[in-house]
This record gives structure tokens, sequence and C-alpha cells, in this order.
């Protein structure tokens, strides 16, 4: 962890100089990164090299004795604001202010077109730097969208060493956390407000489990309550920190499409969970889907387009000739109904045997038997 970030191990002129000068930037009217981006150019600096810089030389290239002013540290609002948030940096060793210059700001984020100029971290600063997937979604979820969450969540614990990320709301984005928590999976919750303000209010329990075990995340200012307006800017952090965005559930006009969109603009994976056609809120996934978004069913699909998140399997023993027979049964088992005649002609293996390793995988629930014979079941 950078010690610009751990109270205990920083001078207090130290990380009150990084919280002034990021505040500062972020005060100046009219200008957002990309003209400060465009200005540090001009001049051959850093952004935060730009409050070094003299009045005459911003105004050469084209800042307003307005915007120059604006940087003061002598500005009552500004000094509110580094006073309020040096406060809450030193409640807890686990807030945290991330300037877009350091080394824990999230690597993937970075590359966006505009990426915050910082971040307001509650929990554990080093999982910004992992492999991350979004999970978005309608917020009045179905239940069988719901469930398939929880069902993409389990897998992603199993088989990958990716984190799950979500806005914290409603639908969707709850049940992502709930089953990251359920999991053991550490999860980063984007806010559309300021990260000291619970929202939605009954996601109280939820919100400090997150900050808990994994992190929540947010650009806005301390005390900064949530309007319309913020969440699509919340929503693009959720897609620019993260390799790949599932939609499970939307509408076409919705703020989860908005999340694709921008995922789609910074060169992200998209993927979209077909449902229901006569569902209203499907159809926003499957119309990402005729738009060339990846058709997923399980995690499989994930791990097709990012194959470096797959955890690397372990070292198979040599499998004992029972094993080779198992797999050679499973196998025998069609995703239609399957006559015993035809497993013990396919396998030719003795039907008893058959039998009893039918009714093992029966109660492992990967098949099922029916008055036609026996059904493969969909691997979770």
């Amino acid at each position: 962890m950078s010690t610009l970030f751990n109270p205990p191990h920083t001078s207090q002129n130290t990380l009150e100089a990084l919280v002034s000068n990021w505040l500062r930037l972020n005060n100046i009217p009219q200008i957002g990164y990309i003209r400060l981006s465009t200005s540090a150019t001009k001049l051959s600096c850093s952004l935060s090299q730009l409050l070094t810089k003299s009045h005459s030389q911003l105004s050469a290239i084209g800042w307003s004795s307005e915007q120059v002013n604006a940087m003061s540290i002598n500005n009552k609002s500004l000094s509110k604001q580094k006073a309020q948030t040096l406060a809450w940096i030193c409640e807890s060793d686990q807030h945290h202010f991330v300037s877009l210059e350091c080394e824990d700001y999230p690597p993937l984020l970075k590359q966006i077109s505009r990426p915050p100029l910082f971040l307001f971290v509650s929990g554990n600063i080093a999982l910004l730097s992992q492999p991350q997937i979004a999970f978005v979604g309608s917020r009045k979820a179905s239940f069988s969208a719901v469930q398939t969450t929880h069902d993409l969540i389990q897998n992603l614990a199993e088989h990958t060493c990716a984190l799950s990320v979500s806005g914290l709301a409603l639908g969707i984005d709850a049940a992502c956390h709930q089953a990251s928590l359920a999991n053991n999976l550490p999860t980063i919750g984007v806010l559309g407000c300021g990260v000291d303000v619970v929202y939605p209010k009954r996601h109280k329990q939820l919100y400090m489990d997150v900050a808990q075990s994994g992190a929540l995340v947010s650009e806005f200012l301390l005390g900064t309550f949530p309007v319309a307006t913020m969440f699509p800017r919340r929503n693009r952090i959720i897609s620019g920190m993260s390799l790949g965005t599932v939609v499970v559930e939307a509408k076409i006009k919705s703020g989860s499409l908005v999340t694709a969109k921008y995922a789609i603009e910074q060169n992200r994976e998209v993927f979209a969970i077909p449902n229901n056609v006569n569902n209203p809120n499907a159809h926003g996934c499957h119309w990402l889907i005729k738009q060339g978004a990846k058709l997923t069913e399980d995690i499989q699909d994930i791990l097709d387009e990012i194959p470096s998140i797959a955890k690397q399997p372990k070292k198979a023993d040599n499998k004992t000739h029972e094993d080779l027979a198992s797999d050679l049964l499973l196998d025998s088992v069609d995703y239609v109904a399957t006559s015993i005649d035809s497993i013990v002609m396919l396998t030719a293996m003795p039907l008893n045997e058959v039998l009893l390793q039918l009714l093992e995988y029966e109660l492992r629930g990967l098949i099922t038997s029916t008055a036609q014979g026996y059904v493969k079941l969909k691997a979770k």
C-alpha cells in the first residue's frame, strides 16, 4: 500500500498537500480531465504540476483569470472540502484518497477517456488493482435473473481470480454483492454519491458488509447525496474498472445499457444473458446480443473471451479405470431423455453397474430420471 494513503505512516503535511492539490484541480470551473491533460501536455508537466505554473503560463494556453484563481488555497469552499476529507481519512486506516497519479489507482480506469481525478475508497485498497468483472441489471430484477446472478458469481469465485463489481443499487447490483459475500469473493461497490452516504437506505447492512469484506468507491466529494445525473458518471467507473461487463437483465432504456455503452467505448467485453422474449426486462440484453455482445449462459462464456482470469488448474492425477468409465457413462446421457438400453449399449458396462453409477450422478445433481429415460442437467 502506498504510504500516501495510510495516515499512521504519513506526515500530516504530505497528506494535506496531496488532498489540497487534487481538490484544487477539481475546483477549477469548466475544466475537466481532458482540458487538464491537454494543458499538462502543452506545459510538459504532470497534472499535479499544473499547480506550480504561473498565471501567465496558464493564461498563455487559454485559461481564464477565474480558472487560475479557482486553484487558490484560500478558497473557503476548498478549505472546507479539505478539512472534511482529512478528517474522514484519519477516522480509519481503511479510508483512502487515491489520486490519478497514485500507484493504487485502478489501472484499467486510467485508460478511459475521462477518468476521475481522484477516488474516495473505503475498504481494501489493494482490490482496486485486481482483475474485475462487472455485473449490472434491472433494479426490479426477476427471480430468474437474481438466481442467474448468484450462479454466475458462485462460478466466478470457483473458476476465476476475478473480483465482482457493481453499483450497490437494488436488484441485480444487490444480488451481485450478496452472492459475492456468500461465496467469500471480494466485491467492489461503486457509488453514485459520496462514499460516506448510504444509498439506498435499506442497503445499510450491505454497505457495511461490502466495505468490510471488499471496498466502496466514489469519485464524489464526501457528503454528496445522489441525483439522477450522477449515476451515468458512476456507471463509467463500473465498466472502466472492469475487464468485462455482464448485463443480466435490462430494459432498452436503462442505466445498465448505459454501462454497456461505456464498456464498448472503453474497448471492454460486454456479456448479455438471454431471457424470456416476453419479459420486457430482457429486451435490453437481446438488443445487446444483436449488436454483438457475447450471449452468455455460464462462466465458460466469460472465460472464452477473457481467459486471463481463469484459475490455474491443479495438476490432475492419472485417472483410474473407474474414473474413465464414469466419464464415459456421463457422456452417454444426453440433454434429452436417453433410455437405459442406449446407455448400456454406448458404455458396454454391465446393467447393474450402470444403474448404480446413474443413481450416484442423480444424487449429485448431474442427471435426472424421467419416464422416458435419463436427462443430463446443465452443469453449474
